[in-house]
C-alpha cells in the first residue's frame, strides 16, 4: 500500500521532506530496501543504522527515518526509530490484524507448545486454510510452512506475514509474542483479540535488566488485549497478572482457578487430565508429556473455549495433534536401537529441569533400569548467571552429561563451557565443544532402555559461532549419526 506524504507526516508525527511524495515499502535492513521505499535507521546494540544510509540510498530509498539528522539524504528525525518502523509497517500492510482474530501467547517457557496446541484446535474448527501461526519454530500460512528466523520478527516481518495471511484467506492467527517483540516494538500496531500467559522464569535479563521489568513488559500484552485473557495461576507472576489486569481469567491446578486441572495421568505415550471449566468438565488426552505440557494444553484449551470453541472439536484436536518441533521431540529412528532420543529447546536452568524431569518419567515408565544421558550447553552473549545453574540441574537429574556448544555468538565456547562446568559434578560430566561430536558420543554410549536428551537448540537450523553461522539441526544430526 502506498502511503502519501501527508499521511506519512501524521504517522511519524513530523513533517516529511517535500521531495518525498509517497512510500510503498519499509525496512530496517539496507540490503532489503525497495526503490521508493523507506529505510529506518535503528540504533542497534552494536552498530547504528545510520551507518547504512548510503547503501539504502544506492538501492533507491525515498525516505530515511532516524533518531538523528543524516546528511545527503531526505530524512525525518523521530524520537523512537523502532516505533516509527512499526507504525510505517502497519500502515503499509493495511492494518491486517483488524481483519483477523489474533491470539497472543507470551511467557518464558511454553509459548511455542501452547501456540501449536491452539493452532491445532483452530485448525480442527476452521480448517487449515483459515488458520495461521507465527512461532519461534516456524511460520504457517494455511498449508504453507517456513522456518522462522526469530521468535517475534521485526515489525515489517510481523505485519507482512499478517497481511499475507489475510490475503490467503486466513481468519484466525496464533502469534507467539516474546518480551523482545513487545519491548522492541516488533508487535506494535497489532490488534490482539485474546491473550495467554504461560509463566515467567529468569531469562533475557541482558535485555530487561531485572525480573520486574521483564514481567512488566510481558504484562503489556494483556493491557493491549480487549478480548479474553488467560493466565497461569500456578505461576507466581501469572497469579499477580490476574490480580493486576481486570478481566483476566486463570487456569492451573489451584482450587480457585477458573479452568482447573485435575486427575492428571500418564497413559501410554501421552497424558490424560480433566479440565473443570465454566463450560463444564472436559477430559483431555494429549500426546504431550509432562506437567508443564498439561498447563500448556490447559491454557490453549481455556482461551479457545473463551472465544467460543466447541468442546468436542477441542477434545478431538488435542488428542490428534502432532509433535511440536524441538519441544520434547522424539527422534523415531532411535527406537529401533532400543533407546529414546529427545530433542528439546530447553536453554535455561528451569527449562532444562522440566525436560529432564519428564525424561526421567519416561525412563520410569519403561521400567526404570535405563540411564538418562544429557547433551546441553549455554548460549553466549546472554545472562551468564544461569550457566552454573544449568550444570547443577543436569548433574542432579541426569546420569551422564556432556557439556557442548550452543549458540556461542561472540563468546569463547570454552569459557562458556567452563562456567557451566562450575556448577556441574565432574564425576558425571565431560566437555565436548564440537556439538556434532558431543551428540555422537552420547549415541555411542547409549544402551537399550536409555533416554538421550539433546537440549538447547530444539527446532533451530543454524548454530551461531564466533567464526560465523553454520547449518545445524539437532534432530537431523541425530538421524544422520544413527544412520552412520
Amino acid at each position: 500500500m502506498q502511503i502519501e506524504r501527508e499521511q506519512l507526516s501524521k504517522i511519524l508525527g513530523v513533517d516529511v521532506p517535500e521531495s518525498v511524495r509517497s512510500v510503498g515499502a519499509v525496512t530496517h535492513d539496507s540490503r532489503a530496501v525497495e526503490p521508493g521505499g523507506a529505510f529506518v535507521a535503528i540504533p542497534g546494540f552494536t552498530v547504528d543504522g545510520t551507518t547504512f544510509v548510503p547503501q539504502a540510498m544506492q538501492r533507491g530509498a525515498a525516505l530515511v527515518v532516524a533518531e538523528q539528522d543524516v546528511s545527503n539524504a531526505p530524512t525525518v528525525v523521530v524520537p523512537d526509530a523502532r516505533a516509527a518502523l512499526a507504525d510505517l509497517a502497519t500502515a503499509i500492510a493495511g492494518h491486517p490484524s483488524r481483519d483477523l482474530v489474533v491470539y497472543g501467547i507470551t511467557g518464558t517457557n511454553g509459548k511455542t507448545t501452547s501456540s501449536y496446541v491452539l493452532h491445532a484446535i483452530l485448525t480442527a474448527a476452521y480448517g487449515a486454510e483459515r488458520t495461521g501461526v507465527m512461532t519461534t519454530a516456524e511460520i504457517v500460512v494455511g498449508h504453507d510452512r517456513e522456518v522462522a528466523v526469530r521468535t517475534t520478527g521485526e515489525a515489517p516481518v510481523v505485519q507482512g506475514n499478517l497481511n499475507r495471511m489475510r490475503d490467503a484467506g486466513v481468519t484466525h492467527v496464533v502469534l507467539e509474542t516474546s518480551s523482545h517483540g513487545i519491548h522492541l516494538h516488533r508487535v506494535r500496531g497489532t490488534h490482539y483479540a485474546a491473550a495467554l500467559f504461560t509463566n515467567l522464569t529468569r531469562d533475557h535479563i541482558d535485555l530487561h535488566g531485572s525480573m520486574e521489568d521483564y514481567y512488566l513488559t510481558k504484562r503489556q500484552l494483556f493491557e493491549w488485549c480487549d478480548g479474553p485473557k488467560l493466565s497461569n495461576v500456578d505461576d507466581e507472576y501469572g497469579a499477580r497478572l490476574a490480580q493486576e489486569v481486570p478481566g483476566t481469567l486463570t487456569f492451573g491446578r489451584a482450587e480457585d482457578a477458573d479452568y482447573r486441572i485435575a486427575d492428571v495421568r500418564v497413559v501410554g505415550a501421552g497424558t490424560e487430565f480433566v479440565l473443570n471449566s465454566p463450560h463444564g468438565e472436559l477430559r483431555l488426552k494429549t500426546p504431550l508429556l509432562g506437567d508443564y505440557n498439561v498447563h500448556n494444553v490447559a491454557g490453549a484449551a481455556a482461551i479457545a473455549l473463551e472465544t467460543g470453541m466447541d468442546a468436542h472439536v477441542l477434545e478431538r484436536a488435542v488428542t490428534e495433534m502432532a509433535q511440536v518441533p524441538g519441544r520434547f521431540e522424539r527422534v523415531p529412528e532411535a527406537r529401533g536401537r532400543g533407546f529414546e532420543v529427545v530433542v528439546d529447546y530447553a536453554h535455561t536452568d528451569v527449562g532444562l529441569e522440566l525436560v529432564l524431569q519428564v525424561a526421567r518419567e519416561v525412563l520410569q515408565a519403561q521400567g526404570g533400569t535405563g540411564r538418562l544421558i544429557c547433551v546441553y550447553g549455554a548460549a553466549g552473549d546472554r545472562d551468564p548467571a544461569k550457566r552454573p545453574l544449568m550444570g547443577q540441574v543436569a548433574s542432579r537429574l541426569s546420569d551422564l552429561n556432556i557439556i557442548t556448544t550452543d549458540d556461542a555468538y561472540t563468546e569463547d565456547p570454552q569459557q562458556i563451557a567452563d562456567q557451566v562446568m562450575a556448577g556441574a559434578d565432574a564425576r558425571d560430566t565431560t566437555v565436548v565443544l564440537d556439538r556434532r561430536a558431543a551428540i555422537r558420543q552420547a549415541l555411542e554410549v547409549a544402551r537399550p532402555g536409555d533416554v538421550v536428551v539433546v537440549a538447547g537448540k530444539g527446532h533451530e537450523h543454524v548454530q551461531h559461532l564466533p567464526t560465523g553461522d553454520v547449518d545445524f539441526h539437532d534432530a537431523t544430526v541425530v538421524t544422520e549419526l544413527l544412520a552412520e
